[in-house]
């Protein structure tokens, strides 16, 4: 058999045969013009040496396997063990690169100092897209649950009000028309001005809607200006419109960004009569084009806290941050825990 012939029996190239003859595995004979000549045995040992090869065995171990120095169900034992390690490594890198890839993150060397934790968030305070942000991104979805929120709400209150009024209103259409425009009025406005609670102590959303999200090449905010300019951004995001609205500027066309930890003093549900106190971060952006945006006491969710530090210090040139904020978030540590340990 001719070198070309077991290359369309074997489906295997000229320079791979060669080499298994190379390393010793056949030997075939010479016709009297020096071609090679491959015997039926020679094509039966490149024919094992291809299955095993398939099975990822190394060339060693197949050379071991073909002289009998190596018994074939030993080697695939261990092969099944480092398989299934490189199967394990694989789904880590996996994992990896979509949660880079999700977040639309940019290209770091701090970002491989990051250790994710899981998270497990009651209802209400979830991460709305997948992108490192201050605040939460209103997202379609999001905004249908609103609808929702705020259509229950309007009718509980609408409701309670005309019942009240109906002992004075004896005309059923004066009633229901009422009714209506108090319904329609109070949606529009409790949408409009982000009249929301979340989490467990029922705090009004400081963020109004607004957030900030840190993507690959820049940042792209939502800042809440008031009940008008929010409907039409709250119906953008519903119609899918919602980048035409928001802002977009390159990390180098950030001229600086403050980071102040404010004190507050909270009680939450009315649980204590005595108010405990706590610190925020507030964010301040200001850009090579004049504009500047307040984001204050923003929600960080997840580990976001440690990407927006990390991000911030890599890409924006100047940063004022007195307080060591960024430094607590990038490692971590509780801001208020932080605050009075320094102070």
């Amino acid at each position: 058999m001719k070198t070309s012939d077991l290359e369309r029996e074997l489906g295997l190239s000229k320079h791979t045969i060669r080499y298994y003859e190379k390393e010793g595995f056949i030997t075939p004979q010479r016709d009297d013009n020096g071609y090679r000549n491959y015997s039926d045995e020679d094509l039966q040992v490149l024919k094992l040496i291809k299955f095993l090869r398939g099975l990822n065995i190394s060339i060693d171990d197949v050379k071991a396997i073909v002289n009998g120095h190596l018994d074939f169900h030993e080697c695939l034992r261990v092969n099944q063990i480092h398989l299934d390690h490189q199967i394990e490594n694989m789904k880590e890198i996996k994992k990896t690169i979509d949660n880079y890839h999700d977040k639309d993150l940019p290209l770091i060397p701090a970002l491989q100092d990051i250790e994710e934790t899981s998270h497990h968030w009651k209802l209400g305070i979830q991460k709305t897209t997948n992108t490192v942000s201050l605040g939460r991104k209103l997202t379609k979805a999001w905004a249908k649950r609103q609808i929702i929120y705020e259509v229950l709400g309007s009718l509980f209150l609408t409701g309670t009000v005309m019942i009240w009024l109906g002992l004075v209103i004896d005309q059923s259409w004066i009633w229901w028309t009422l009714f209506a425009l108090m319904f329609i009025t109070l949606t529009i406005v409790s949408i409009g001005v982000a009249n929301r609670a979340t989490g467990p102590s029922m705090m009004l959303d400081n963020s109004l809607d607004q957030s900030v999200e840190f993507l690959r090449d820049g940042i792209r905010y939502y800042e809440f200006k008031g009940m008008m300019d929010n409907l039409k951004y709250f119906f953008a995001v519903l119609v899918g419109k919602d980048e035409k609205i928001m802002h977009y500027y390159r990390y180098e066309d950030i001229e600086k960004v403050n980071v102040y930890a404010n004190r507050k003093y909270m009680n939450v549900m009315g649980a204590s009569p005595i108010a405990y106190e706590v610190y925020v971060p507030d964010f301040e952006f200001f850009f090579k084009d004049g504009t500047r945006f307040y984001f204050f006491w923003p929600m960080i969710l997840d580990d976001d806290a440690r990407y927006i530090a990390t991000i911030l210090e890599a890409k924006v040139a100047h940063i004022n941050d007195k307080n060591h904020v960024l430094y607590a978030m990038k490692h971590g540590i509780n801001l208020t825990d932080y605050m009075i340990k320094q102070s």
